[in-house]
């Protein structure tokens, strides 16, 4: 996520499935520019948008 979140543009998603802690820990730092939600499905699936 590190590589590919500064080559995305502001309201693009990204959908994760089976998150681990390292790319949750990212994805839900404000200073990244995400907003980010875990979805009611099994396995974990993390829903963001970028903001900044």
């Amino acid at each position: 996520m590190e590589v590919i979140a500064p080559q995305l543009r502001t309201g693009a998603f990204v959908m994760n499935d089976n998150a681990e802690p390292d790319y949750l820990a990212y994805i839900r730092d404000p200073a990244h520019g995400f907003r980010s939600v875990t979805l009611p499905l099994k396995g974990s699936t993390e829903l963001s948008v970028k903001v900044s």
